[in-house]
């Protein structure tokens, strides 16, 4: 059984929204000495489901594609019955992991209840595990409306998780890894990390903490100390009634850029939307101090007057995997995925039960034809296992617009999990002109802080336009860039 770590922290109260004083030997924006909390697009080694299905079994085939599928079963039967649809499938099994644990009424959710991943100071990842006492609740858009709970038992109490609460301890154990027990609610579905020392969820978060006795500032101090988050954003809920999980309102695509849903001129949530985005996002900075820059990404009705949550896809490695609804809106979604995100390979599913040859008969009984919701959809049913020797890369990129000068610096994060050692002539970042073919190197050199490096690139004429892309190489053969997807995806900056 691996260790299982708990933290008792005294009470220390703090503005938890203004990012903390930087120490002197590492930069303002990397936590090189602190914890670090994952964020979703960094390199993954395996997928998280569970069996009965609660998800299209083409998206199970296409997953198993891209990564390991480590799938949740309750006993042998269920494993067996697994085994079989997934050979009918073509998946071979060396795609497949299987997790032998007891299953509760919210096991398919395993991003809410399923373990986040963070990096210790000494670079070791961990696996922690928040408080899901209670099934996800549902409340109303003010910040102080009551929390309703999704089930209750016969007297009317309400209904505890404790099984889904424990899976976690079995899917540390199955990959080797160590656990952090957080004294915190922490649902997966309400909390998006930049991997660096931000992090991002709707009021509702501290409603169940406090629920749960953690009073805010206990919450905010506790984020910092075990999960490394300096600057925690918390910005209103969104639904009139809802479980208000930020997925299923904006997506974190890296450390600068916010996804945000936008509903139909005509319905009501417009209004509500724009306004967080006006008086809330639009005012954050981001992990670099800049503004971030917002993307909208259009939704639409279904099934009445309930909105397609395509913000609740998973990126996974270089993949995209996006809900889709059965209506006209769905291919314009996968098509703004696809300009806001460069060389990924975007996939859309629809998920109508009546064709799913394999699924979980409490599925069927909770979303009756169409499989995904506005609050519920294929984000809320995966989640990811993070390679635990990755490459770690993350780039201060040049401001899009600069004026003439005789160079320009970049600022690189790269860090080698692997404690291996990274090959010094790989550390470059690669470079052109836009609209040239060639690609040039500028060799990344060592900064005086941990895992910090620069390159500067020399100066150009007005009106051209540089793209870039950031590179390393281990010395136990690992590669990663940055954007992952280079050279489809790219970074550039314009000189005026």
């Amino acid at each position: 059984m691996k260790r299982r770590y708990f933290f008792v922290l005294a009470f220390l109260a703090q503005v938890y929204i203004t990012l903390g004083q930087a120490a002197a030997d590492e930069m303002p924006y990397y936590p090189s000495n602190h914890p670090r909390m994952v964020a979703e697009w960094e390199p993954a080694v395996g997928v998280l489901i569970t069996w009965p299905l609660s998800i299209p079994h083409k998206l199970v085939i296409e997953l198993a594609k891209d990564t390991k599928v480590q799938i949740l079963v309750e006993d042998m039967k269920s494993k067996q019955d697994a085994i079989k649809w997934l050979s009918k499938w073509g998946i071979l099994p060396d795609r497949i992991r299987f997790i032998t644990a007891p299953l509760g009424i919210d096991a398919s959710w395993t991003r809410d209840w399923g373990p986040h991943a963070v990096f210790n100071p000494d670079g070791n990842m961990l696996l922690a595990d928040a408080k899901y006492l209670y099934a996800t609740p549902v409340t109303g858009m003010s910040c102080e409306d009551s929390l309703q709970f999704l089930y209750y038992n016969d007297k009317h109490e309400i209904e505890q998780t404790k099984i889904d609460d424990k899976i976690p301890d079995y899917i540390t154990v199955a990959n080797d890894l160590d656990m952090i027990s957080l004294p915190f609610v922490f649902t997966g579905g309400n909390v998006i990390s930049d991997g660096q020392r931000t992090a991002f969820s709707t009021c509702v978060l501290l409603n169940e903490n406090k629920y749960i006795g953690e009073p805010e500032e206990k919450f905010f101090k506790d984020a910092r100390k075990i999960m490394g988050i300096e600057n925690y954003n918390v910005i209103s809920n969104f639904e009139d009634k809802g479980i208000q999980h930020i997925d299923c309102f904006m997506k974190l695509l890296d450390e600068e850029r916010i996804f945000v849903a936008r509903p139909p001129a005509d319905h009501p949530a417009r209004q509500v939307y724009e306004g967080i985005v006006t008086q809330e996002l639009s005012k954050l900075k981001n992990a670099f101090g800049r503004p971030y820059q917002i993307l909208w990404l259009d939704t639409d009705r279904y099934d009445g007057d309930h909105l397609a949550a395509y913000t609740n896809s998973l990126i996974l490695n270089q993949n995209i995997y996006v809900p889709l609804f059965g209506i006209p809106q769905d291919s314009m979604a996968l098509k703004q995925w696809a300009d806001a995100m460069p060389g990924y390979t975007i996939k859309g599913f629809e998920y109508n039960l009546a064709k799913e040859p394999a699924i979980d008969p409490m599925a069927k009984d909770r979303y009756k034809v169409i499989g995904w919701t506005g609050g519920d959809a294929l984000h809320c049913r995966t989640r990811a296992i993070w390679d635990l020797n990755m490459i770690y890369i993350s780039v201060n990129r040049i401001p899009a617009n600069v004026p003439k000068a005789s160079s320009y610096l970049l600022d690189v994060i790269i860090k080698d999990y692997s404690k291996g050692s990274l090959t010094p002539e790989s550390l470059k970042v690669m470079w052109r002109i836009q609209g040239k073919q060639e690609w040039k190197e500028l060799k990344l050199t060592r900064g005086e802080i941990p895992d910090h490096f620069q390159a500067s690139f020399p100066g150009g004429q007005a009106g051209v336009t540089i793209e870039y892309y950031v590179t390393a190489h281990s010395n136990w053969g690992d590669t990663a860039t940055m954007p992952r997807t280079a050279p489809k995806g790219l970074y550039l900056f314009k000189i005026d």
